[in-house]
């Protein structure tokens, strides 16, 4: 008795999970690639010295960005805030969005 609960626990979180695929296409429907994502490029404009890449608005400084760079993120606003890719480390934030000019889709 006990062992057919573990049996069927085991089946019903395989099938939860996705591990069943049924025909065709090996990855789940919900899986996204980084290419079909969306997105922007933009060239860093009017910074001296570097652009702080923050975790969250206004939050604490994860990465930086330097005159001239080009990096690439979110199309959508965060209030005055893009979220974007830093080069420095390569980490995900938030740059004030005064200091990225748009150069073209991703």
């Amino acid at each position: 008795m006990l062992t057919i609960r573990i049996a069927a626990g085991l089946v019903a979180a395989a099938l939860a999970g996705g591990g069943l695929v049924i025909a065709g296409d090996a990855r789940p429907a919900s899986a996204v690639t980084v290419v079909d994502r969306p997105g922007c490029k933009y060239r860093i404009v009017r910074v001296k010295n570097r652009l702080n890449v923050r975790a969250a608005p206004r939050g604490r400084i994860v990465d930086k960005l330097y005159p001239g760079d080009r990096t690439w993120g979110s199309c959508k606003k965060f209030g005055s805030w893009r979220r974007i890719h830093g080069t420095d480390i390569g980490r995900r934030g938030f740059a004030f969005d005064h200091y990225l000019k748009k150069i073209g889709r991703r």
